[in-house]
């Protein structure tokens, strides 16, 4: 394996990762979520930062909603106790 690139943003350690097509979310210590999608060459961009843990974010999952659908959703856990469902992400 070969190191391909490297997604820079989180101000402290990503703690979580998880994949559905081609979105990758990241949780982060920082007490935010990224999402970010696969472009062109297969590079990443940073689509959004979503804030409202009070703690570092522990746990992440995300589904397609649908077969043939756009939109994911996501539910993130964090050590200030809460997990967040994420309204539905429409990837662009």
């Amino acid at each position: 394996m070969v190191v391909t690139g490297a997604l820079r943003g989180h101000g402290k350690a990503i703690l979580c990762l998880v994949n559905v097509g081609d979105l990758l979310m990241s949780g982060s210590a920082d007490q935010t979520l990224r999402i970010w999608q696969r472009g062109v060459e297969g590079k990443y961009c940073c689509l959004a930062v979503l804030d409202g843990h009070q703690k570092p974010m522990k746990s992440l999952t995300a589904v397609r909603d649908d077969e043939h659908s756009d939109e994911v959703s996501v539910n993130s856990g964090s050590l200030d106790g809460e997990i967040r469902t994420w309204k539905e992400y429409v990837i662009v």
